[in-house]
């Protein structure tokens, strides 16, 4: 069956329409750029060919984003500065930063070179969706959780990298001791930034030559009864392609980071314009890695209740539909949709021009949008900062929220700083990997 939309309420609008309420009265006001602003959301001249191609709105002493192309370009600039080629490996960056396992509960916290340390060349490591570090499982994280299963039977992976800001801030604060020593209205500093990657295991002949592939370890999976799977012990070395680039960054008056997400278009069609997502009519007529050519709407992004893998194969059944309900995150007004097509169109013809400095398959990929909260309301204990979001106000991925599109939900959903039954709302909560030791808190607090 179908996951059809929750139904909620809020001083009688539902979530979705008190957002774009919001929206409206951010450009109402001025605080997202009028439409007649957004005709080219472009990067300044000679950026390109700035050393390191840093990524803007990262200089406290410097200008603020005003309008909704400034943050489309900082997620744009983001996203290519850390696909940038490491000169010594040519990797791309993000993947030679710090990921969760090089976190250590109430651990002193690291000196800057000891950060940097960190960042260095090492085996990709992948896990499930559903078998990820409790940072990236629990406390709210999007939807049901579940396994992402492609055409090919095989289970999409997932990994987190932290830059060396990220990481030294929240190792400061990781574990329920550290963690008190955090005020309620600590935020994270600017330049903060974690990506969350989705990786697809290419198949035997597969054409790869628009994909960004590298090899990755990944467990094997195994059944574990009543209908659900787990990892094991086991592990296979397999070529993985990058499909899905979650890129969170804290930038000037924006403590709340700015959440932007990519993917390849060539993951899943999108849904048609009009078309009601519970239509029992095919999405397209064409066959993508996560997705089968005629099948109806009604039949995709929705997580069985029973799975069950091939122990030896690795296939698992049933396979998992998708389609990418909001093309552009529901952005709203108009002149968000029309920045981020914009930035697109400018950005993906741009990168080529540049292989000397990242792969050009990284042109293939697609902003879908960015969201983010008015300058200066970032507060502690907000639970309904969902209904706050500004840009995209329906953001979520295809390959890493397949199963909450359409139910009026983005990343402040998750993503907030309301606190959990043993810890208080603080601003540094809408780290999920902050707040993934917090079960432990109780504990700390009654020993004292």
């Amino acid at each position: 069956m179908a996951h059809h939309p929750r139904h909620r309420t809020y001083a009688r609008l539902t979530p979705p329409q008190l957002r774009r309420a919001l929206a409206a009265v951010a450009v109402l006001f001025g605080l997202i750029g009028p439409a007649a602003a957004q005709q080219s959301c472009n990067t300044p001249l000679g950026w390109w060919e700035s050393k390191g191609l840093d990524p803007f709105f990262l200089n406290p002493n410097g200008p603020s984003p005003t309008t909704a192309c400034d943050f489309e370009l900082w997620s744009w600039s983001a996203f290519v500065h850390w696909m940038q080629r490491d000169p010594a490996t040519g990797l791309p960056l993000f993947l030679l930063l710090p990921t969760y396992n090089d976190l250590k509960p109430d651990a002193t916290p690291p000196t800057a070179l000891q950060a940097a340390s960190l960042v260095h060349q090492r085996p990709l490591k992948l896990l499930p969706r559903n078998a990820q570090p409790q940072s990236l499982g629990s406390f709210e994280q999007a939807g049901p959780g579940g396994v992402l299963v492609d055409q090919a039977g095989r289970a999409v992976y997932y990994t987190t990298h932290m830059d060396p800001i990220y990481f030294a801030f929240t190792q400061k604060y990781f574990g329920p001791k550290n963690y008190q020593k955090a005020s309620t209205t600590l935020d994270y500093p600017i330049g903060a930034t974690v990506m969350k990657s989705s990786w697809r295991i290419v198949r035997p002949g597969e054409d790869t030559s628009k994909l960004y592939t590298t090899t990755a370890i990944v467990p094997k999976l195994v059944n574990a009864g009543n209908g659900k799977l787990k990892t094991s012990d086991q592990t296979e070395t397999v070529t993985v392609a990058l499909i899905g680039v979650h890129v969170v960054g804290v930038i000037k008056d924006h403590p709340e980071f700015v959440w932007a997400t990519f993917e390849l278009p060539g993951n899943a069609p999108d849904l048609p314009a009009g078309m009601d997502p519970r239509s029992p009519n095919p999405v397209s007529a064409q066959d993508f890695p996560l997705y089968k050519g005629g099948t109806a709407a009604d039949q995709c992004n929705y997580l069985p209740n029973k799975m069950s893998i091939d122990e030896t194969t690795q296939v698992i059944t049933p396979i998992t539909n998708v389609f990418q309900q909001f093309a552009n995150g529901g952005a709203t007004p108009q002149s968000t949709a029309d920045a981020i097509a914009s930035s697109n169109t400018n950005f993906q013809s741009a990168i080529p021009a540049h292989k000397d400095k990242l792969d050009p398959v990284f042109a293939n990929f697609r902003l879908t949008g960015s969201t983010w909260l008015l300058a200066g309301t970032l507060k502690p204990g907000d639970g309904q900062m969902d209904t706050e979001a500004i840009g995209s106000i329906d953001l979520d991925n295809a390959t890493m929220e397949t199963f909450v599109q359409g139910e009026g939900t983005n990343c402040f959903s998750c993503h907030r700083t309301s606190g959990g039954a043993n810890y208080p709302g603080k601003n540094i909560n809408t780290s999920h990997i902050i707040t993934s030791q917090l079960h432990l808190l109780a504990a700390v607090l009654q020993a004292r």
